[in-house]
């Protein structure tokens, strides 16, 4: 079965096109979180002389198969990708996940490794399977891998101080009930919405808190709607601006309104329309609510303003002590 070309190439490009040995680890790793990392960590220390090369697939496997309703993402497959490369990892290769791809049997899986990679050693993870109808498993992959000479290891379950087993689905659900704290504890970096600076219909300009409004890069995780104290960061910049942000459908401006996520950069007043923006998650400050007019509205935004400051304040304070 061919699949030529079905690929991208993100980091080392040379030493892939060389065909230089490298050691590897699979999976989706959506938000790179912390439990991919101890996998990209454990693949370094077992292999210490050898580049690292992490292989994932593009659409995520349950948006292929579910089309109508596609999985939201706790990040873009361009964000993803560059956090692969901030961990530490050489090489990312980005496998199409098409209809010929999900055909493959656990033994054609690793025949296109064998074909694609000169492999060292390979780190798979706890859970980790393969193949049409998920037939492969560890004990599949070590028989191929004695008959080949790759050297094949098996990653425990990552726990953060004994608690549950760290998973992008924990992610989300920790997201989906407002916990932003909890879910950059299991991350190990804030969530964060990436996407462009579009216009929105001015309401918030007009009420003195002009927002900036984010078109989302890809169908992201959304969090529980309400506001959240968050950091605004520009273009990759590295530079992170104390905003309070907005997420839901706004009940007080009309009813109907379409899912809309704005937030109000503290001291602020550059004109950023069309510039990559990032909202850096980091509390939430209270759930979404419907008030009588505008004036209660303004009223209530500036005590969330208030709050937001006084908790990056707090915060500051902790980091200097």
């Amino acid at each position: 079965m061919s699949l030529k070309d079905s690929f991208q190439i993100f980091g080392d490009k040379e030493a892939f096109k060389n065909k230089e040995r490298f050691s590897l680890t699979i999976g989706n790793f959506d938000g790179v979180h912390s439990g991919h990392l101890f996998l990209i960590q454990e693949l370094k220390k077992y292999s210490p002389n050898t580049k690292i090369a992490v292989i994932t697939f593009d659409p995520h496997p349950a948006t292929f198969f579910s089309p109508d309703s596609p999985k939201p993402l706790l990040t873009s497959l361009k964000e993803k990708t560059a956090l692969l490369l901030n961990a530490g990892v050489d090489l990312v290769m980005v496998q199409v996940f098409s209809k010929e791809f999900s055909s493959l049997t656990a033994d054609d899986f690793c025949g296109w490794l064998k074909n694609h990679f000169q492999i060292n050693t390979i780190l798979i993870g706890h859970d980790f399977c393969y193949g049409k109808q998920r037939k492969g498993n560890f004990s599949h992959m070590k028989n191929f891998a004695e008959n080949v000479g790759w050297i094949i290891k098996q990653a425990s379950a990552h726990k953060l101080s004994n608690e549950k087993i760290v998973s992008s689905s924990l992610v989300r659900e920790a997201l989906l009930q407002g916990d932003a704290e909890y879910a950059e504890k299991l991350l190990d970096h804030s969530y964060f919405l990436s996407g462009m600076v579009v216009k929105g219909d001015q309401r918030g300009r007009l009420i003195g808190f002009p927002t900036a409004n984010i078109l989302l890069d890809d169908i992201l995780v959304v969090p529980k709607y309400g506001v959240y104290a968050c950091y605004v960061e520009l273009d990759s910049s590295g530079k992170l601006l104390p905003a309070v942000m907005n997420c839901g459908v706004r009940p007080t401006i009309a009813s109907g309104l379409m899912l809309q996520i704005e937030a109000h950069i503290l001291d602020f007043s550059d004109d950023i329309y069309t510039r990559k923006i990032k909202f850096h998650l980091k509390k939430f400050i209270r759930g979404e609510m419907k008030f009588n007019g505008m004036e209660q509205l303004k009223e209530q935004i500036a005590k969330d303003v208030q709050k937001t400051r006084s908790y990056f304040m707090d915060d500051q304070n902790e980091q200097n002590i």
